[in-house]
């Protein structure tokens, strides 16, 4: 059913791209803070849990979080609206996050926040609607005081998770990694917090975790996912993979196949929202012209269609795809041919075919 507002459908994202629950963590012991990797993984697993329920209660019940209502009338994820809602969205793990950044962990496992920080930080990321969302919030668990109504300089607001005490020390290490990884700087990229990404907990200099195809999985819709792992499939053997990270906002993921042999990329799959797309790079597609023909018409007019003639782009461009298909000659650019959007389970196999053809040229 199609959302009534922007902000569900942004929920919904984010809620997407959550991390699963780890089967084991590889907690650093500087991330434990003292406690017992059991422990800390108990709390993780409480923080991975809240995170979602968060997100879940967003999505069904934005207006109870004071969330920007702008109705999703004509779908435009490029709008001020839109954009405008995802920034309405962010102050809930925005939020969490300066709980983790600037609490100091207390022998009771709660963390203790100089209120004046908070406001600062707080108006650094954009978070209004202070009160309303520290009482939402004590809705899910948590037990918020130390301030009367709203935070005011001088108090000190203490954050507790009393039916999973470690909560707070979890989420103090997810929030001291990241500004780890982003050098102390608030502003910079945050979706490994959003998804709570364990992998930045595992080293004792912080690093960017390895991403993997199952991350796209996690963005895709099931029905989706099949299409991703055949594809993947296809080709993992005689590639590299590397997984561009777009944004959660639009359910943005690239996932790049470069060829082991050729050096050049093979295959893209990009998602957005739940569109899969590909873009097959054939550079000696003129050799096999006549396998191109006995692909299905959506294939074959994709093939013609898509992208344009080479010479209208810069000066970088590497030069055409030239082929000749039914008496026509084609000099197609790189740049922007061979792109296949939405692509359904009946495109598949025609895809493997010419991938498999494209890398037997390598």
């Amino acid at each position: 059913m199609e959302k009534q507002y922007y902000i569900q459908v942004i929920a919904e994202n984010y809620l997407k791209n959550v991390m699963d629950f780890p089967l084991r963590l590889r907690t650093h012991a500087k991330f434990l803070y003292g406690t017992e990797p059991e422990v800390f993984e108990e709390g993780f697993t409480a923080l991975l849990s809240v995170m979602r329920n968060l997100y879940r209660a967003v999505e069904q019940k934005p207006a109870e979080f004071g969330m920007m209502l702008k109705e999703n009338l004509e779908y435009d994820s490029k709008s001020p609206a839109y954009t405008g809602s995802n920034n309405s969205f962010l102050r809930v793990p925005h939020l969490l996050l300066l709980f983790g950044a600037l609490g100091t962990l207390q022998p009771d496992l709660s963390l203790a926040l100089d209120g004046e920080a908070l406001l600062t930080d707080a108006k650094t990321l954009k978070i209004t609607g202070l009160p309303l969302l520290l009482n939402k919030l004590q809705e899910y668990g948590f037990v918020i005081s130390g301030y009367v109504k709203t935070v005011k300089p001088g108090d000190t607001v203490t954050v507790a998770f009393p039916d999973t005490r470690a909560l707070t020390v979890a989420l103090k290490a997810m929030a001291d990694a990241l500004l780890e990884l982003n050098g102390g700087d608030l502003k910079k990229s945050k979706n490994y917090f959003y998804m709570m990404h364990a992998g930045i907990l595992e080293n004792e200099k912080v690093k960017a975790p390895k991403l993997t195809v199952k991350e796209i999985y996690h963005a895709l819709d099931p029905e989706k996912r099949p299409l991703a792992a055949a594809l993947h499939d296809c080709v993992q053997q005689d590639t590299k993979l590397s997984i561009r990270m777009g944004g959660f906002m639009r359910n943005d993921w690239s996932c790049i196949f470069t060829g082991k042999k050729s050096k050049r990329v093979l295959m893209t799959l990009h998602i957005n929202q739940e569109v899969l797309s590909a873009k097959l790079n054939l550079q000696n597609i003129g050799t096999y012209i006549p396998i191109v023909k006995n692909q299905s018409e959506r294939i074959q007019q994709a093939v013609l269609t898509s992208g344009w003639d080479c010479g209208r782009c810069n000066s970088g461009c590497s030069g055409p795809y030239s082929f000749e298909m039914d008496g026509t000659s084609y000099n197609k650019c790189r740049c922007g041919s061979f792109f296949f959007e939405n692509i359904s389970s009946e495109d598949v196999p025609g895809f493997q075919e010419l991938i498999t053809e494209e890398l037997s040229h390598a």
